[in-house]
């Protein structure tokens, strides 16, 4: 009892540690953007070509104080509020079935029919978990995906557990009660509403640099360089503007970047943490160990991902109770090795997987943890030497 109770003491102050981190990194966000704004401000005369004004007036350290002191609780409000709208988003994007959006096709009414019955079964399972808990019981929705998955996305006063229809078809009963058990567990200890508010700038910051490689690849300037052998793809924007545009694009991805990749390094090891907090968490509601194991097992076998997830955009996949995406990463919008642009992100994407953690525990361990719980159960007398 000493040792669960040491345990689950660390686990809180772990959080509790990569939340202050969180918010550190939230600071230096705002920082960042004041330094960018300034930049934008300073390469502004370029655009009447008074190239003596450029950067006129130096930046006022004197002001940073307080623009990181307001704009970081304001970071804070916008990552709770458009974080918990991305996660939602990101989560339902599978869930639009091409076959089933004509109203005449038989088969998209027998589809129709099929998921209402889903979701009306597995609200009544949350319901009844939820009773156990002692907890208020979440909205629930059903994600088309031929991924076993499932997630809980949350920011005070709304909580949405997502369950994909391949976890639902491929686990026992008693094992997706433990998988459902799992998320609850996650909502329970208030550690989704920091995830999901984590979520948030990885995102914004891996939108920013698709957005300024996007400018760079079009402009006629350096498309030579972004756009490879696509001689259609580069184009003269507007004369002056464009150089602006360019010069603060080229400015701001290793500010970017460096966000990105410290960003996400906690978004993940505080989605590594809380996934063993989650698991005994499950035990705790459902009772069994064995089947939370047994779930784990289920969906693991042979269906291993084929690349390496660490490498895929930052999403939903370090919610999942597996580091699998419910959504896969479009080849199409895979960098060009044609070009020397395509050559650097492909550089820069194995340097993620190299300093990056991993988004989840390995599984095993997580196996052998929960086999042990349960040996403990069914033998308190041999597990007590």
């Amino acid at each position: 009892m000493a040792a669960t109770s040491q345990s689950t003491w660390r686990v809180r102050a772990r959080l509790l540690v990569l939340g202050v981190v969180l918010v550190a990194f939230d600071a230096v966000a705002v920082a960042a953007a004041y330094v960018l704004g300034y930049l934008a401000v300073g390469l502004a005369p370029l655009l009447w070509n008074d190239f003596g004004a450029l950067f006129g007036a130096g930046i006022d350290t004197g002001v940073l104080v307080p623009v990181v002191a307001v704009g970081t609780p304001v970071v804070l409000i916008a990552q709770s509020v458009f974080g918990y709208r991305m996660t939602l988003r990101a989560g339902l994007s599978d869930a639009t079935d091409p076959a089933a959006s004509s109203p005449d096709s038989i088969a998209a009414m027998r589809r129709k029919i099929d998921r209402e019955e889903t979701v009306q079964a597995v609200r009544d399972r949350v319901e009844r978990l939820a009773h156990t808990a002692d907890m208020a019981t979440p909205e629930v929705s059903i994600v088309e995906s031929a991924t076993p998955n499932s997630f809980v996305a949350s920011r005070p006063g709304e909580r949405t557990l997502f369950v994909t229809t391949a976890l639902v078809e491929r686990l026992a009963d008693d094992e997706l009660d433990a998988v459902l058990a799992h998320e609850l567990a996650h909502l329970k200890h208030g550690d989704s509403v920091v995830m999901t508010a984590a979520a948030f700038l990885p995102t914004v910051t891996d939108r920013w640099q698709t957005v300024a490689v996007g400018v760079l690849r079009r402009s006629f300037l350096t498309g030579w360089l972004f756009a490879g052998d696509d001689a259609d793809a580069r184009t003269l924007i507007a004369g002056q503007f464009e150089l602006v545009l360019v010069v603060f694009a080229l400015a701001s991805l290793p500010v970017v970047a460096a966000l990105s990749l410290a960003s996400t390094a906690c978004y993940r090891l505080l989605s590594r943490i809380r996934e063993y907090a989650a698991d005994a968490g499950a035990v705790a509601i459902c009772g069994s160990p064995g089947a939370m194991a047994s779930a784990l097992e289920t969906l693991t076998t042979d269906h291993r991902p084929e690349q390496d997830l660490r490498t895929a955009r930052t999403g939903v996949r370090e919610l999942c109770v597996l580091p699998d995406a419910i959504e896969a990463v479009d080849e199409a919008d895979e960098a060009d090795a044609t070009s020397v642009a395509g050559r650097i992100g492909g550089g820069w994407a194995r340097l993620r997987v190299w300093l990056l953690p991993g988004s989840h525990p390995d599984i095993d361990d997580r196996i052998d943890t929960l086999r042990d719980r349960q040996r403990a159960v069914d033998d308190p007398d041999e597990s007590a030497f």
